[in-house]
């Protein structure tokens, strides 16, 4: 029987005693025994070593290095997989000065909303939001957080441009996207809210990304679908993994999240090689990424327009594709979500918002805007955004160079800072009853003179904390306003929509990193409209 005591140490005492005479030098005799040794080692042992060895090798050169925390910095840490609690005792514990909150899994230094106009300003170089999102989402395996410059500006700029010459086609592909998956209801049926909402977004979306011959295609819009489902289980099993196994196990963890991408690859490549065809072959590039209501929206154009020469690789626009179909689909579509069950508990919204549409509407057909005509609508939006948000926390950033607020101490570089939101979302300073849902509150806060243009869905400031703020706002928040009003007035022209029986309120699970994840158990009735 193969033991450390007879097989290692004894013939090592032994060895070393019998070659003492020979005076050998250092690496001599460790050669020597090192030979010994591995004879009376078994096969296994040896195997088993190799792995331990090939392991600590791993996690030293691939673990997250955590920084050196000052030690005036106050710790809030539970044995919890989520930060909600911890934010609770924070924010009563520590007020007007930053924590660090710990979880099973994470680290952030919590700032409270005094501090949200100081963290918006930090540039980007010393305070990163795509390295925050990079970081959480394992961006070395989905890409998420590898958003360039130019697509960022393209999105926030071309694309944005678009969007009032786009509305009536954009309706045209919401009751496309609405008759395919939820169809034509003569009586009351039960619909599924979050996986459905989720379609249905990413193929109103897509039809705008990829145009509809691709958007429509169930091969896209299923891909579109997964790609956050399956970064979110590679999250999850990378959390339950010990620190140790993930640098092993995460290509195999993240194997169907590139199985995905090369799926998305192969629909989009002869889409992208049309594209850039076309783009060469055009002689006037101005004309051609000009807005027009009809035809496909130019992205691909717009993106080789952005970059410099050399940098529009196929590979960089594939990745460019699969990263706006990803950041625009989980986040729109669990609003959607949200906004319906909040349709479903108070129904009478519809009938106001009906009448808003009837008064905007010409023949059926929107404004050619931003749809900021629709106050109502935006109102509902906007109180549906602020009990339901995204993340716990917003102006989410890691640094990359120590920095020092006006209170708390200088913060090291590689920490991750962020705000606490959800003490301004439910904030009995900023909201009457915070925690009840009012249609017409910010519809009536606009009422007051002066506030006029503050208030709105799209709005941004340290009382809108969901799009975050300053130069790293949300640059698709523009987008996404036109896809939810969109789709919420064809719901409300065209369905009835009431809750079930009996049922409790969709649940909100907390995620590790800050996020909320929707109840996928939510259902709704859903009736057709005469």
């Amino acid at each position: 029987m193969w033991s450390l005591q007879s097989n290692i140490i004894e013939p090592y005492q032994v060895l070393r005693q019998s070659l003492e005479p020979l005076r050998l030098t250092r690496w001599q005799m460790t050669r020597l025994i090192a030979r010994s040794m591995a004879r009376e080692v078994s096969p296994g042992f040896t195997l088993c070593l190799a792995v331990t060895l090939v392991l600590t090798v791993l996690f030293f050169a691939t673990r997250e290095k955590q920084p050196s925390y000052p030690r005036d910095l106050p710790v809030i840490k539970r044995n919890d997989w989520d930060f909600e609690k911890i934010i609770v005792e924070g924010r009563e514990k520590y007020p007007d000065q930053p924590y660090l909150a710990v979880n099973r899994r994470h680290s952030f230094v919590i700032y409270s909303p005094k501090f949200f106009d100081e963290i918006k300003r930090i540039p980007e170089h010393t305070a990163s939001a795509k390295d925050f999102f990079h970081a959480m989402n394992a961006g070395d395996w989905t890409y998420v957080g590898q958003e360039t410059p130019a697509l960022l500006k393209m999105i926030m700029a071309d694309l944005t441009r678009t969007m009032p010459a786009r509305v009536n086609k954009r309706q045209e592909d919401a009751r496309m996207a609405f008759e395919s998956i939820i169809g034509y209801l003569p009586e009351w049926k039960e619909v599924g809210l979050l996986m459905t909402m989720f379609e249905i977004v990413a193929k109103i979306n897509a039809c705008a990304f990829v145009g509809r011959d691709l958007g429509t295609n169930n091969k896209w819009v299923k891909a579109v679908m997964h790609s956050p489902l399956v970064i979110h289980v590679g999250n999850l099993v990378m959390n339950a993994c010990p620190a140790l196994l993930r640098p092993l196990l995460a290509p195999l963890i993240f194997l169907p999240t590139k199985m995905n991408q090369w799926d998305m690859r192969k629909l989009l490549t002869p889409m992208l090689r049309a594209d850039i065809a076309a783009f060469e072959d055009t002689k006037d590039r101005s004309e051609m990424l000009r807005p027009k209501e009809a035809g496909k929206i130019p992205i691909t154009g717009m993106l080789l327009s952005r970059y410099k020469q050399g940098q529009a690789t196929l590979r960089q626009l594939i990745v460019d594709y699969i990263l706006i179909s990803f950041d625009s689909t989980p986040s729109t579509g669990s609003a959607l979500y949200h906004v319906i069950c909040e349709l479903a508990a108070h129904p009478e919204a519809a009938e106001v918002m009906r009448k808003e549409l009837e008064e905007v509407m010409v023949d059926g057909s929107l404004p050619q805007t931003h749809l900021q005509e629709l106050q109502r609508m935006d109102s509902f939006l906007r109180e549906s955004f602020r009990l339901h948000p995204v993340s716990l926390f917003s102006l989410q950033r890691v640094l990359t160079k120590p920095v020092k607020l006006s209170a708390g101490p200088t913060i090291p570089a590689g920490a991750i800072i962020a705000v606490d939101a959800a003490a301004i979302n439910r904030s009995p300073e900023l909201w009457e009853n915070p925690d009840q849902f009012d249609m017409n509150r910010f519809y009536n806060m606009r009422q007051a003179p002066g506030n006029e243009n503050r208030y709105h869905l799209l709005t941004t400031g340290s009382d809108s904390p969901g799009w975050g703020d300053g130069i790293q706002a949300c640059p698709g928040r523009f987008f996404a306003n036109s896809t939810l009003k969109i789709a919420l007035a064809y719901i409300v022209q065209n369905y009835d929509i009431q809750r079930k029986e009996q049922q409790a309120p969709p649940k909100m699970t907390a995620l590790t990193n800050g996020t909320w994840a929707p109840d996928d158990k939510a259902v709704a009735l859903f009736k057709s409209r005469k």
